[in-house]
């Protein structure tokens, strides 16, 4: 128990720690003063709405078009510099098309700033500011900035109320729920599905069994019977031969007058 407790203070402590090295890095940090950065986001706002995103974009499109048509009268050095830089164009191109949909959205001109929000960490900064348009719309103004207070990433979100993300909420909620249902209910059909193919498969294999007929297995006569019925007609034969060979040889005897027949032989005999 004390070896439990032990290890959970040392992962607070650590904890603790961590915490404690990212707080004062963010304060070593002049860049990520909350005054400094909402007046140098105040600046890049300014600008944004200043700029004639339509006319920039139609400028440089303009050049790349005109520089493209002259790729046999420059040397091969000079025209991949020119590559370079056109991508380097083409990145702003998309920007400014980017920010002249978003003016024609919610507006071009600001009325006031709603609220500023901040996200701090060590190395980084974002600055979130809600901007009101003469309009009457509102959406999200959001820069970042890297630990030298520079700015890397400029960017416009859509603006909702909490009537709009709890709506939001909701409809995934809904969505979410439809589809689990939906997938319960194709696996239900298909379970139900093996149990048709089972039953299908029985009564096949039963007409099958009912058309198939057995034929009938000879029974063999037992052999001993024909056998002793020989060996009997044999032994009566044997018998019927010997009392004839006596009665011949007693007459042939009787004929010659010979007192004795023991020699006479009887080779064969054939009944007529």
């Amino acid at each position: 128990m004390k070896k439990k407790v032990s290890f959970i203070l040392c992962i607070l402590t650590c904890a603790l720690l961590v915490a404690g090295c990212n707080v004062s890095l963010t304060k070593q940090n002049k860049n990520f003063n909350e005054k400094k950065l909402e007046k140098e986001t105040d600046k890049n706002l300014e600008k944004w709405f200043g700029t004639d995103h339509a006319g920039q974009s139609e400028q440089l499109k303009s050049a790349i078009e005109y520089y493209d048509g002259m790729k046999d009268q420059l040397s091969e050095d000079e025209w991949n510099s020119y590559l370079e830089q056109r991508d380097t164009a083409m990145e702003q191109i998309a920007e400014y098309d980017e920010a002249v949909k978003y003016k024609k959205k919610y507006g071009s001109e600001m009325d006031k700033k709603v609220k500023t929000e901040f996200t701090i960490s060590a190395d980084s900064a974002t600055v979130n500011e809600t901007i009101r348009t003469t309009e009457g719309k509102q959406f999200i103004y959001s820069v970042s900035y890297d630990k030298d207070g520079n700015k890397t990433t400029e960017k416009i979100e859509e603006y909702k109320t909490m009537k709009q993300k709890m709506a939001r909420a909701g409809l995934n909620t809904v969505m979410s729920i439809t589809i689990v249902f939906v997938v319960l209910l194709f696996i239900s059909f298909i379970i139900s599905g093996f149990k048709i193919i089972g039953v299908v498969r029985d009564g096949r294999s039963s007409s099958r069994r009912k058309q198939v007929k057995v034929a009938p297995i000879p029974v063999a006569a037992p052999a001993s019977a024909p056998t002793q019925a020989k060996s009997v007609e044999s032994t009566e034969n044997l018998v019927d031969d010997l009392e004839l060979v006596a009665v011949i040889t007693a007459a042939i005897a009787a004929a010659t007058e010979s007192e004795s027949a023991d020699g006479l032989i009887v080779r064969s005999i054939v009944r007529r």
